[in-house]
């Protein structure tokens, strides 16, 4: 019975967010006229765009880091311009397509094993980078519940407690992972896998990465937004965390149509709708498509030269590990 509710948990939870997600669209674009959409979308300002695209390419090399820190966790080496290709076309990828958790290990996979990589490592590395992506979702998630619950609690049934309560929780996970290793060295023993706990330096490590890299991300599409007196940037992080976290567990592709709904809820009646959306569409392009576009060709590259390498007569070649 008990495996019977967890197979339909996942989908129900799903359906639920997706079906929220339609209805808070609907209430929030109801008034929407789409002549103005296209004349805010015309009328974008070319300085936040650029702004948004250099903070986008910053981002996404605060991102190749987690896998960086992933491939020094299982104690390999690797040229770290190696590890940002694979770490750019595998995020820049399963954003967009969604399913990280096959999109993701499987574009790795075609990666790494050119350099001599095996599939438990790989593995390994993608569990590492999603538990440093998670650690600064904690972390400015928390600290916004705390400081600005009082959103949170506009758009819920949850008493100011309870919210102060999940922000608490949220950093009390993060400083459980960074100080454990003080208190453990022998390895945990987890569906017949030995992990290594990671030292207190290495956990800050990822912690100080994965903030930063949450920071530059909201960031995008803090600068796209039109000005408004909902958000200033400390309050918008706590917004823009819970979107982005309610589109990852959907497993919709890249939060689609859920993350939006988030922001679109937030502004609504303060900001015109078609101001927002314009905001939004230009957040697409620049930190979902334009990589999508670039690790694509990457990806393609990669999968060309793989066929060529299958079609040259086999000798004794070294793999080079360390690049």
């Amino acid at each position: 019975m008990n495996h019977r509710l967890i197979r339909y948990l996942g989908p129900a939870l799903t359906l639920g967010l997706i079906g929220g997600a339609i209805l808070l669209l609907y209430r929030s674009l109801s008034e929407m006229h789409i002549p103005e959409l296209w004349h805010d979308l015309h009328e974008f300002r070319l300085s936040a765009i650029l702004t948004a695209a250099g903070l986008t390419v910053v981002s996404h090399l605060a991102l190749t880091s987690y896998d960086y820190i992933g491939v020094r966790y299982i104690k390999r080496r690797l040229a770290y311009w190696r590890v940002a290709l694979a770490a750019f076309t595998a995020y820049s990828i399963s954003h967009s397509l969604g399913f990280a958790s096959v999109t993701g290990t499987t574009i790795r996979y075609r990666l790494y094993s050119r350099w001599g990589f095996g599939a438990v490592e790989v593995a390994q590395i993608m569990a590492m980078a999603g538990v440093t992506l998670f650690l600064g979702m904690f972390l400015i998630g928390g600290v916004a519940l705390l400081l600005d619950g009082g959103r949170v609690q506009d758009w819920s049934d949850l008493p100011s407690s309870g919210i102060n309560a999940l922000g608490v929780l949220c950093l009390a996970l993060v400083a459980a992972y960074g100080t454990v290793g003080y208190f453990r060295k022998e390895p945990l023993s987890l569906w017949g896998f030995k992990l290594r706990v990671p030292s207190p330096g290495f956990a800050g490590v990822q912690i100080a990465v994965s903030g930063i890299d949450w920071l530059l991300v909201a960031s995008v599409l803090y600068v796209l937004l039109p000005p408004n007196d909902v958000f200033n940037f400390a309050t918008f992080l706590g917004v823009f965390v819970l979107a982005y976290f309610l589109g990852i567990i959907s497993n919709v592709p890249g939060g689609l149509g859920i993350f939006e709904a988030v922001i679109l809820k937030s502004l609504h009646g303060s900001v015109p709708s078609e101001a927002v959306l314009s905001s939004l569409l230009v957040y697409r392009g620049v930190y979902h498509l334009l990589p999508l576009t670039i690790g694509g060709v990457i990806f393609m590259v990669n999968e060309f030269k793989r066929s060529q390498e299958r079609r040259e007569p086999a000798g004794p070649k070294a793999v080079d590990r360390r690049g």
